[in-house]
């Protein structure tokens, strides 16, 4: 740890958490004396992780010495490609060396330095080497010798991935299942809610197989055997019971807001997963498959790999979610490609009689970087040119980049790409409004899981009502179990009978008269919408109570009055109320505004929005350790299109501002975390504030001395007055050594030091 650079004071603490730890055996129900391992800590130690990776980094460090002093030769996909001589994961690890006996001895060298200074060894044991086919078998026989490792024909399996995948592509994957099978096996015996298992089948099953299809593209039915393998479990009533597939696994598959449950489809997920690539990988496959174009522009090629063919099969969807981000404008077409940010269109398929450009850089003016708002605004629709015109443009032009659409950040993320694979799907059918927010209600109600699931499967008529077992010729009748006086349909069920009639009268505070001529699913989904979240609850709780008093009384043959309920579902809502985790009452702390220290000089800046007339204004001031105002400035802008785009425009300006001014030091503030964060980084911004970003670094170029500090809103009250002013006032101005009329009050309030 020493010769990577931490720190004697960390090293100690660190040795100290290992040299001390003890442990004690319980044997039979009595705790033995304790004693201290010699190995140090556990796997299972907090920090165990963590001085593993420690040490993994030392082996790295090790590979990549012996790889620049020419000790060992690491393997090349391609004669271009990169040269890679070893990879890492957790204990599991592949090197790769030359297949010569100076390889060998370089390589068991390494291995033993790291023996000695980790006090971890190799299990030759469960270690195997594999040569390629042009390996004689004198080489491979000194090899095997010196290492003391056995040999294999074919390379075993790597975090349970096959190395080589045959031409039968299903029965390399299918221990995915299996693996499933057991989880489930495990668990089927404990008597889950579909509540519970909603939540075990997102974090456990479908999460198994996410490493393996990260790296293959799995067969459409192996995806279906999974998908029907969770399905199973997520229906039947117990271990080895099977139960009413009340619909398609794709209709589960829509998001929440939409009616569904929001669990995956494996087959768009894992086409989702492909189309993330890391690092070395993309360096691998450049190399080898589109050495001097990009991934978009490359061809399949003929005699490629299992895993290239996978990755290629994603590019279709990278193609639908990338955008371009106005730089120049000289490589976007204006009709052709992607580049008006929220449009639904994305790409301008309809030619405008008035369009005479080609070119994204013919509607920019190159003097001012500002859009030509007149010729804009003549060539297209109202709605059109408003979009573009709200596309912020940098002062310092830069090339056109493409980004991804899905995420504000404009950085590809598998959840978007996911979305956008399904927003895609033709069979996916989009819900009213009305239905959405319903919806939205009800996963926001604070309620157990179990019972927001037994509402979702009310909403869809997915309760085993006896008019619905009948239909299914699973019930001699469909007559109410408890009243005998009807159909027991959900509206009978839930609104007719006289016991849910009952308890609807003792719960007076739900307002259930009005909706009473209305279809049921429309009376649930009406409710849902106009009572508020605390009454939403008890009526939640009263659905699924009443759910629960008819199945007793068909199983338990016991029934219970209408008042009896009620005291049922009041103590269950107080019960939730009390194992509500308690919100401490934190008051926020009002910080103030702190002078800066010596020679330097602060620049706060905030930004206020307009979103009705989509414009925004600048409030910036300038003051030196003592609090007095140097400068104060203001300015509107036109076209914007979030607070987010406000801030980022004051940024820009305090920056402008803190370059003109000769100081020492100057630090700009805000009150914008994400603002700060950007311009505190040196990376290439690819959100739709990029351009205002870039601009900021470029001024951060010219000057050493700039430093970025996030403060929170009541620190920057001169700043917040003077954009919030302007805004109503409509006036622009710039003041040396003083501050406008309307802020002087807040400027001497802020000049009083705080004391430290």
């Amino acid at each position: 740890m020493g010769n990577m650079g931490f720190d004697m004071r960390w090293i100690d603490l660190i040795m100290k958490c290992i040299t001390t730890v003890s442990y004690a055996v319980i044997i039979n129900e009595n705790r033995g004396r304790p004693f201290q391992p010699t190995m140090g800590l556990r796997q299972g130690d907090p920090p165990s992780p963590f001085l593993f990776l420690i040490c993994s980094k030392g082996l790295s460090a090790l590979m990549r010495l012996a790889k620049t002093k020419g000790l060992v030769k690491g393997a090349k996909a391609s004669r271009k490609g990169p040269e890679i001589s070893h990879l890492l994961f957790v204990d599991d690890c592949i090197l790769f060396g030359e297949a010569t006996e100076k390889g060998a001895r370089a390589l068991k060298e390494i291995l033993k330095e790291y023996e000695v200074s980790s006090g971890q060894c190799v299990n030759f044991n469960k270690s195997t080497i594999f040569y390629s086919t042009n390996t004689n078998e004198e080489s491979k026989a000194v090899v095997s010798t010196m290492l003391g490792v056995r040999s294999s024909s074919s390379p075993e399996k790597y975090l349970g991935l096959p190395n080589i995948v045959g031409r039968r592509k299903k029965e390399a994957f299918l221990n995915w299942i299996d693996r499933i099978a057991v989880r489930i096996e495990a668990w089927s015996s404990r008597f889950l809610s579909q509540g519970g298992k909603e939540i075990f089948i997102k974090l456990i099953l479908q999460a198994i197989p996410t490493y393996a299809m990260s790296c293959f593209l799995f067969p459409k039915s192996l995806c279906e055997k999974i998908e029907n393998k969770i399905a199973n479990f997520l229906w039947q009533k117990g271990a080895g019971k099977r139960g009413i597939h009340w619909c398609q696994w794709k209709f589960l598959c829509r998001p929440k807001e939409e009616g569904g449950l929001g669990f995956k489809s494996m087959a768009q997920f894992n086409i989702s997963l492909l189309a993330k690539q890391e690092s070395l990988v993309a360096q691998v496959f450049k190399a080898k498959y589109f050495p001097e174009s990009n991934f978009l522009n490359s061809r399949l090629g003929n005699s490629c790999s299992y895993v290239w063919r996978n990755i290629w099969a994603a590019k279709d969807t990278l193609k639908k979610g990338l955008t371009w981000r106005v730089g120049t404008g000289q490589n976007i077409s204006i009709s052709d490609d992607a580049w008006i940010p929220n449009y639904a269109n994305i790409r301008l398929l309809s030619r405008f009689d008035n369009l005479q450009c080609d070119k994204v850089a013919e509607l920019i003016d190159s003097n001012s970087r500002e859009w030509n708002r007149e010729l804009v605004v003549d060539t297209f629709p109202e709605e059109v040119a408003d979009l573009i015109l709200w596309i912020s443009l940098a002062v310092a032009p830069h090339e056109d980049f493409l980004v991804w659409n899905g995420e504000p950040s404009g950085e590809f993320s598998v959840r978007s790409s996911y979305k956008l694979l399904q927003s895609l799907d033709p069979t996916a059918y989009a819900l009213q409004t009305i239905y959405r927010d319903s919806y939205k209600k009800l996963w926001r109600t604070d309620i157990p899981t179990k019972i927001k699931v037994f509402i979702w499967k009310t909403t869809w008529n997915y309760l085993a009502t006896k008019v619905s077992m009948h239909a299914r010729r699973l019930a001699a009748n469909s007559s109410c179990p408890r009243c005998s006086g009807g159909e027991e349909t959900l509206n009978h069920l839930f609104r007719v009978c006289p016991v849910s009639m009952a308890v609807w009268r003792v719960l007076s505070d739900i307002n259930l008269a009005v909706y009473t001529q209305v279809e049921f699913v429309d009376w649930l989904t009406m409710l849902l919408i106009s009572i508020l979240l605390t009454k939403c609850r008890t009526f939640c709780v009263a659905l699924w109570a009443i759910w629960g008093e008819r199945n007793y009384c068909i199983h338990d043959r016991t029934s219970r009055s209408g008042q009896e309920i009620v005291s049922f579902i009041l103590s269950y809502v107080k019960e939730l109320d009390s194992i509500k985790k308690t919100s401490h009452n934190t008051f926020p702390v009002d910080i103030k505004w702190r002078h800066p220290s010596g020679q330097e000089v602060k620049v706060n800046f905030d930004g206020a929005f307009d979103g009705r007339n989509k414009c925004s204004a600048s409030g910036v001031v300038a003051r030196d350790s003592s609090g007095q105002v140097l400068v104060s400035s203001t300015k509107i802008h036109r076209g914007v299109d979030s607070a987010f785009a406000a801030e980022a425009l004051a940024c820009r300006r305090a920056t402008q501002i803190a370059l003109e001014m000769e100081s020492t030091n100057m630090i700009i503030e805000g009150d914008s975390l994400s603002t700060i964060k950007k311009c505190m980084k040196n990376s290439l911004d690819k959100s739709q504030i990029g351009p205002l970003i870039h601009d900021v670094h470029q001024m951060k170029s010219r000057r050493n001395n700039l430093k970025f500090k996030f403060i929170p809103r009541s620190a920057n009250k001169l700043a917040h007055l003077l954009a919030t002013e302007t805004l109503k006032r409509k006036e622009e101005m710039y003041l040396l050594n003083r501050a406008p009329w309307y802020a002087e009050s807040q400027a001497r309030d802020e000049c009083i030091r705080e004391p430290d």
